[in-house]
């Protein structure tokens, strides 16, 4: 099974599929139905690959590339990418559309369509979610959604609103079970250390976050340093490993029995680097002196004694931390 970009060898199974695709199927538009072969190759095709890299169009036209979903040396269906959102199609149709050619419908062309889709999206798109649109009467495609990670974020009166995140974290849930594994940066300047101030609670937690699929922990963590304070910042080396156990607050973990394995790193930051004031996530970023550490409220609790001795220069140390019961 391939997903093939348009093009015009592929042209007569092209046009065979759009030709008869509705004029309208479950919010998927098609100007095009029983549209002739002569006009396909003469008209349509052309239009159809400019639309990837668009000139002379509105300032309103979202690029948009369409792929056909092949299997044994048959087109089985159709995949479109519109590259970036406008807020209309924020809320509308969102980043991707397609359809399955009828008669296969049913053999799991949807769930392994988008898979590949997706893909080819996370490649193109800006945003940090793909989103979806799926009517309410589809139930076919709401679970093809869900096949690939989609989850319903609102509604209209016909239409659910999915979203697929861009990148998946290494982690997994089971019943009231959440883990995660995760890195931390310890960004040092002037004797005093950067944390975030979580939403929850007030308590400081160290920037960083879930490493990605296929993402190593120092490039996870020096990504996620430049997201959360805009600063480039160089991991120099892992100072703490922690298997961390605790009660999730607040959020999507509210209450979940959590578990995560992180990498502490220290990190090299530019001369005069200037830090944001709050994260993406729109949490405070403040420094706390590393004297003061024992008397704030830092999680996990640990780095109130442990922080100062590895930013000194000690050794790798390893911890293992249960807060299960503490909060």
């Amino acid at each position: 099974m391939e997903l093939r970009k348009i093009n015009k060898n592929d042209a007569k199974a092209q046009w065979e599929y759009t030709t008869a695709l509705p004029t309208d199927e479950n919010g998927l538009t098609n100007p095009y139905n029983g549209v002739s072969y002569d006009d396909y190759i003469e008209k349509v095709l052309p239009t159809l690959i400019s639309y990837e890299h668009p000139v002379n169009m509105p300032d309103w036209f979202v690029p948009e590339t369409y792929y056909y979903l092949w299997d044994d040396g048959r087109l089985v269906g159709e995949f479109r990418i519109r590259h970036h959102l406008t807020e209309a199609l924020k809320s509308g149709a969102g980043h991707i559309g397609y359809s399955i050619k009828r008669e296969e419908r049913g053999k799991g062309y949807g769930t392994e369509g988008l898979k590949l889709t997706l893909q080819e999206a996370r490649k193109l798109i800006p945003e940090d979610e793909i989103y979806l649109r799926v009517n309410k009467d589809n139930i076919a495609s709401q679970k093809v959604m869900q096949k690939n990670g989609g989850k319903v974020v609102g509604e209209d009166d016909g239409h659910f609103f999915v979203r697929i995140p861009k990148y998946f974290d290494c982690g997994m849930e089971k019943e009231n079970y959440w883990f995660r594994y995760r890195t931390g940066a310890i960004i040092v300047r002037d004797n005093k250390m950067l944390f975030v101030k979580s939403k929850f609670g007030g308590y400081y937690y160290m920037i960083g976050g879930g490493v990605h699929l296929g993402e190593d922990s120092k490039s996870c963590v020096e990504r996620e340093t430049y997201e959360e304070t805009g600063v480039k910042c160089t991991a120099r080396r892992i100072a703490i490993i922690c298997e961390n156990f605790f009660r999730g607050v607040g959020g999507a973990i509210d209450g979940k029995d959590c578990h995560e394995l992180e990498y502490y790193y220290l990190m090299d930051m530019p001369k005069e680097a200037i830090f944001e004031t709050s994260t993406d996530d729109d949490e405070k970023l403040e420094w706390v002196a590393l004297d003061e550490l024992s008397n704030n409220d830092i999680r996990p609790a640990f780095l109130k004694t442990e922080l100062k001795g590895v930013i000194e220069g000690g050794s790798l140390i390893h911890v293992i931390n249960d807060e299960r019961n503490t909060y």
